[in-house]
């Protein structure tokens, strides 16, 4: 990171910015093959990366649009850990060049990019970006959107208008969370004091409706749907009232606690920086830029407790994501904080010791994770998928179309198996409407479940009396000459030709 910003800023701020970004991109997604070599892809991107095979206007769980970016990013890009790993960081740092063109309404020079730099202290931006899920993506999306609402209420012009309706309907599209940030920009408008001309305007209506046009396909599929989001959603409400209170109470002290390390960067700057002349401060914005930082800066935050006790819906940090990207911007100009290059450059210095300190570190703390399995580190999804699809060549002769299982491995085999089947998700058309009678019948179901788990088990029995094929074995992964704990595996083979049960016996929690 201090390398991008050593180099002293006679360049223009712009190539500063492109050379910020760089380092973002490489010092993360560096990160993630150090530190994350050991565990293979987490359930939430192998599960987008199922969906992005079959392209669909909907999913049970979330709507399509991250699912969609996924898919064109491997049409272009290999099947491969590192270039999942390349796609979160470049996702985080559309969000931080977002922010940089925000933050040039308020504030210009070294205190513009350390509005940009310093949200590499919070790790929604970091570190809980490299899970690329329908939270991550968010982090390019809603500072678009803030970006481009800006603009269309200081233009109202409609090719700006058009481009906010569509870059909110993929905020939306990717998580019906992201109506929080739109009641936001309304909220941003109404109270502007030149509301009148910009609600006067045709521009906010080409906006709506071009929102409206994108999100009418998903709209119509989910009325169709037999499970869609909404009832995902639901299922996460509680009747316990102490219990929501409880959760959003810790989401809230998560959220404070998380802005440590950025607390102590803005208490530096206040302390280095009392005795500036009010000519090196920012400049006190109008009214209306100052209610919109307001807003944007804080609103997420205060709709998404409120919603979440209203509709009593548990929470947990992970929603924060996306809401605090103009958290040091706000602080910057709220407390009008001198920023110089010197004090730039200090930051950028220790911006880029932490980085590489991470880098150090991160072999070693893959090891750590891997021997004692921390968030499922140890387990052998990538090897599973490659034995299993071997197997079925071996026994089917066919290419591994349609797989089915313990979640992990079921979605694991998607990415990793060369042949990059489809997952029928918990055995049901109802939460895989892409499989029906016919695909299963042509393409045959290959059954990965571990052997404790009596729900995985309970649906491969099912298929008794079909032509199958039954094996065992057990694996454990070796990485760095760290073994991790063994699995112990049941794999049934139900071939192609058969007309296979399509209800399940009982549905998996989800």
């Amino acid at each position: 990171m201090s390398i991008a910003l050593s180099t002293p800023l006679r360049r223009s701020r712009s190539d500063t910015l492109l050379l910020l970004l760089a380092a973002h991109v490489v010092l993360w997604t560096a990160f993630c093959l150090l530190y994350l070599a050991p565990s293979d892809l987490p359930n939430d991107m192998t599960e987008a990366f199922s969906w992005a095979q079959e392209m669909p206007l909907g999913t049970y769980k979330h709507p399509p649009f991250y699912a969609w970016v996924v898919h064109a990013w491997f049409s272009l890009l290999p099947t491969a850990d590192w270039a999942f790993y390349l796609l979160s960081s470049v996702n985080a740092a559309i969000g931080l060049a977002a922010v940089w063109t925000i933050a040039g309404r308020y504030l210009c020079g070294p205190a513009r990019l350390a509005a940009v730099l310093l949200l590499e202290t919070l790790p929604f931006a970091t570190i809980q970006s490299l899970n690329f899920n329908a939270n991550s993506v968010l982090l390019s999306l809603w500072p678009l959107v803030m970006q481009l609402f800006l603009r269309v209420f200081d233009r109202r012009d409609l090719a700006s208008a058009a481009a906010l309706g569509l870059v909110a309907a993929a905020a939306m599209l990717s998580k019906y969370y992201s109506g929080i940030i739109l009641v936001c920009c309304l909220a941003a408008a109404l109270a502007h004091p030149d509301r009148r001309r910009f609600f006067a305007s045709p521009a906010p209506y080409v906006a709506i409706a071009v929102f409206a046009a994108a999100m009418a396909p998903h709209v119509l599929w989910h009325l169709h749907a037999a499970i869609g989001p909404l009832q995902y959603m639901a299922s996460k409400s509680h009747s316990d009232a102490l219990r929501i209170l409880a959760k959003a109470g810790l989401f809230v002290a998560g959220c404070f606690a998380v802005h440590a390390l950025l607390g102590a960067a803005l208490a530096w700057l206040w302390r280095r920086g009392r005795t500036a002349a009010p000519e090196d401060r920012p400049a006190v914005p109008s009214t209306g830029d100052r209610r919109a930082l307001a807003i944007f800066a804080l609103g997420p935050l205060l709709l998404t407790v409120a919603i979440a006790l209203a509709f009593k819906v548990k929470i947990v940090t992970q929603f924060a994501i996306p809401i605090f990207s103009l958290s040091p911007l706000a602080a910057i100009v709220c407390l009008r904080l001198a920023v110089d290059r010197a004090a730039l450059r200090r930051l950028a210095l220790l911006a880029g010791i932490g980085g590489l300190l991470l880098l150090s570190a991160a072999p070693f703390a893959g090891a750590w994770t891997q021997r004692h399995d921390i968030e499922h580190a140890a387990e052998p999804r990538r090897i599973v998928a490659e034995r299993v699809t071997a197997l079925w060549r071996q026994q089917v002769g066919t290419k591994l179309a349609i797989v089915a299982g313990s979640e992990s491995y079921a979605l694991g085999a998607t990415f990793y198996s060369p042949d990059h089947p489809t997952d029928f998700t918990a055995f049901a058309p109802a939460y895989a409407p892409w499989i029906d009678a016919d695909r299963l019948r042509r393409g045959g179901l290959a059954v990965i479940c571990l052997t404790d788990d009596d729900w995985c088990l309970g649906e491969a029995a099912k298929y008794q009396g079909l032509d199958t094929w039954r094996t065992e074995f057990g694996l454990a992964k070796r990485m760095r000459g760290v073994t991790g704990r063994p699995f112990d595996f049941v794999v049934v083979f139900v071939k192609p030709g058969q007309t296979l049960p399509l209800e399940p016996i009982r549905l998996r929690p989800f």
